[in-house]
């Protein structure tokens, strides 16, 4: 009996010490951590603390002492990224750089990188640029490898209250602010570039990448758009429209330092954005990213909060902004945005910085060489979703190419150009901030209909919640009423007829039903109104408590017969 059982504890000690041992080496064959580099001054490494906690289940840290010189901080960056026990992956510079110690003296909490500037095209153009993009370069050959954002804080309050801001941001509940794109343009905001073919391809290229189902808000500060509200009230239209929430605010047009451009209205020219307007931003749902197609408005450097600074001082105003950080040109900007359309749209890319670091490697390439650097990226980072984009760059980069060409000089180096927007455009924000991106809804919509029938919509939705369904005309369509002005007068007429336009071209919805549904299949039926006809599009969205689900089919409804 003794026997036996002494057999049967070996046994059992064994059998737990072999769990032990598969345990172990289960333990080691789990991949490290990607490490995420931080570089702050020395005394600001509390604040940090609350944000790599939160940070920790995904990623390890490595930390770095800032210093005034840009040179040897690109040295301790380049150790840390050779010597860290697994491959860095995104870099966190936090503090100013260029802070106001006393009265006309400054210094870097952490400096950025000053370069020459490539390309001259007039008198504008500066001399130098400011850049992070270098520090990220680790292999030395002029393009960032790892994703890079700046928190560029003056306190280390200050930039606890900025990443405790991404800690929120990633926990805001899902609603139609999820879904919603803002637009803002200035007049000849592509300088040069500005004849009205490349403007319209340009512009559409921001438009047709998105999916379908993207609510599109546009505010174009021209008082013969259909687009420009009551030119008076124009800054508080726009701000308005942004604080009810959205994924991206995308400016296009002329900048400085710490303003957006000023438009023409009879003989006075009135401002699209000032620092002040600034603090008018309030946007409890979702803080957009702000994309700045801009010169100067990202001058990080400057002895001035740059425009992009006084947004991201806001604390519920956008939650991270891309901008150029001296004078930006259109063909550079287009290209970028456009492989930031497809990365976030198209690929699906996780982070905020990934998005823009595979955009720049991208467009640092020569054309010849694009698409085997797409395809060698976009798997990267990418989540496991199936594609909903178009593919903007294959689309409209030759085009978009080909008139820079014939509009340039002919010794103007393009390739030269969009290398130059890898330095000049930077993120000021969290680069790990992760993309709200929503679960595919399958739909079964007929492609044809008829106006005052009731439509058939099925479909399988991964999120149980609320179902908004949505018939709205397709974004190309000009609604019925809106007519565009010949000129301004300033009439109250002029003024109403203005007011009318905007909203109905940022009202293209024809009808919505909302319904309760659990997770899977669903059926519903939506009645199409009266004189519905053309071409459609009709959305849905299933809103959970922390997920949601979105998918789009076209159709073309037509009159009874």
């Amino acid at each position: 009996m003794q026997k036996n059982l002494k057999q049967l504890c070996c046994s059992v000690l064994v059998c737990i010490g072999a769990q032990a041992i598969d345990a172990s080496n289960h333990l080691q064959a789990q991949p490290a951590k990607p490490t995420v580099i931080l570089v702050r001054p020395s005394a600001w490494a509390e604040s940090l603390a609350e944000w790599k906690t939160y940070r920790s289940p995904e990623y390890q840290f490595v930390e770095v002492d800032s210093i005034a010189s840009s040179l040897e901080l690109r040295q301790r960056i380049s150790t840390a990224a050779r010597t860290c026990t697994s491959p860095a992956v995104a870099l966190v510079l936090c503090g100013d750089a260029a802070l106001e110690v006393s009265p006309k003296r400054w210094q870097a909490l952490t400096p950025g990188v000053v370069l020459e500037t490539q390309i001259q095209l007039g008198e504008l153009t500066t001399k130098e640029l400011c850049t992070d993009a270098l520090y990220g370069d680790l292999d030395q050959d002029g393009c960032p490898d790892i994703a890079i954002g700046r928190l560029p804080a003056k306190t280390p309050e200050e930039l606890s209250r900025m990443l405790r801001r991404s800690i929120d941001y990633e926990a805001l509940a899902p609603g139609p602010w999820n879904d919603t794109i803002h637009v803002t343009a200035g007049v000849g905001g592509f300088g040069f570039l500005a004849d009205t073919a490349i403007e319209t391809v340009t512009r559409r290229f921001l438009t047709e990448g998105l999916p379908p189902y993207f609510r599109l808000n546009v505010t174009v500060a021209s008082c013969t758009s259909t687009y420009c509200p009551n030119p008076w009230k124009l800054r508080e239209a726009y701000i308005d429209r942004i604080n009810q929430g959205g994924l991206f605010w995308v400016y296009i047009g002329h900048g400085q330092v710490n303003e957006l451009d000023r438009f023409q209205v009879a003989k006075q020219w009135l401002p699209i954005g000032q620092p002040a307007d600034a603090s008018k931003f309030d946007c409890q749902n979702r803080p957009p990213i702000a994309l700045m197609l801009a010169c100067l408005t990202g001058a990080f450097d400057a002895r001035v909060d740059c425009f992009s600074e006084h947004l991201l001082a806001q604390p519920h105003g956008p939650i991270a902004v891309i901008s150029g950080s001296r004078v930006t040109m259109p063909y550079g900007l287009s290209q970028l945005s456009s492989e930031m359309i497809n990365g976030c749209f198209r690929d699906r890319i996780a982070t905020l910085g990934e998005i823009l670091l595979q955009a720049k490697r991208r467009v640092w390439v020569d054309d010849q060489e694009s698409q085997t650097e797409s395809n060698a990226l976009a798997p990267n980072g990418a989540k496991d979703q199936p594609n909903e984009g178009v593919d903007i760059r294959k689309r409209y980069r030759k085009i978009v190419t080909d008139m820079a060409q014939a509009l340039n000089p002919s010794d103007h180096d393009l390739t030269l150009e969009r290398r130059e927007h890898v330095r000049l455009m930077n993120l000021l924000g969290d680069p790990l901030l992760k993309m709200p991106y929503p679960k595919p809804l399958e739909l079964t919509v007929p492609s044809k209909a008829t106006s005052t029938e009731r439509l058939r919509i099925s479909g399988n939705s991964q999120v149980a919640g609320k179902l908004v369904v949505e018939l709205a005309l397709v974004r190309d369509r000009v609604p019925e009423g809106v007519v565009a002005l010949r000129s301004y007068r300033g009439t109250q007429e002029d003024h109403q007829q203005m007011d009318k336009n905007y909203q109905a071209c940022n009202h293209l919805l024809v009808q919505t039903l909302e319904k309760s549904i659990g997770a899977g299949a669903f059926e519903v039926d939506l009645q199409i109104p009266e004189n519905c006809s053309g071409r459609h599009v009709l959305s849905a969205y299933v809103y959970g408590e922390h997920d949601w689900s979105a998918g789009a089919e076209k159709l073309v409804i037509r009159k009874p017969q």
